[in-house]
């Protein structure tokens, strides 16, 4: 006859190394689970009953399995639901002007297209400076002193000298600070929004310069 203690101790290996290694789903893994119980209870040695307490305990670990796995299953379908909610909810810009993290600026005919910074705490210094396409400094912008949040950049398309500067690609970049040290401001650029789109990161606007941005990532609508 089969000893009770043999069976059990092949039923919690079995189990044990299912449940480690994710092998088996939960309806498996309570099929396996239930046919062991029976062979034991058929080749249990009288003398020598099997455990119950030790049955309790696996039958636990994989009600545990199941319930994960379920809960898993839910959280994913309320996740791909919430985006499919946001990315309707987010069509809603589709032709409106946003402002979003971005330090690309076009000049056309003489003027340059809209920027911004957006500044996390009160800085009491901040500059900007505007870049050619090589890489040069053609105008800085002293904003001197500014509170938080969402600023626009005056910059009227010249440079230093006062001269217009030639139609074409530029960048910005913003430094802001506050007793000396950097606040970490973040420069913004204009966009028209064209379309709506997801990723792995969340939805997605699309701007009409070719840009794209996630929707949390937008700080002004117009």
């Amino acid at each position: 006859m089969t000893t009770t203690s043999s069976v059990g101790n092949s039923s919690t290996s079995a189990v044990n190394q299912a449940l480690q290694g994710g092998s088996a789903s939960a309806a498996d893994l309570q099929n396996q689970f239930l046919t062991m119980l029976v062979t034991q209870m058929n080749n249990q040695d009288p003398l020598n009953p099997m455990d119950n307490s030790q049955l309790t305990s696996q039958l636990a670990q994989i009600s545990t399995v199941s319930g994960l796995q379920t809960m898993n299953t839910t959280m994913t379908q309320l996740l791909q639901q919430t985006a499919a909610s946001r990315a309707m909810d987010s069509a809603s810009l589709i032709g409106k002007t946003v402002m979003v993290p971005g330090s690309a600026v076009s000049v056309a005919g003489g003027v340059p297209g809209n920027i911004g910074v957006d500044i996390p705490s009160t800085a009491d210094s901040v500059t900007v400076q505007v870049l050619d396409a090589s890489g040069n400094v053609v105008r800085n912008i002293d904003m001197k002193g500014q509170t938080a949040g969402v600023k626009d950049i005056a910059w009227d398309g010249t440079n230093d000298l006062g001269n217009a500067v030639p139609d074409g690609d530029y960048s910005f970049k913003v430094t802001a600070t506050a007793n000396g040290k950097n606040v970490s401001p973040v420069a913004l650029v204009y966009g028209k929004v064209t379309s709506i789109s997801g990723d792995s990161t969340g939805v997605l606007v699309n701007l009409g310069n070719g840009q794209s941005a996630n929707v949390d990532d937008v700080r002004r609508i117009s």
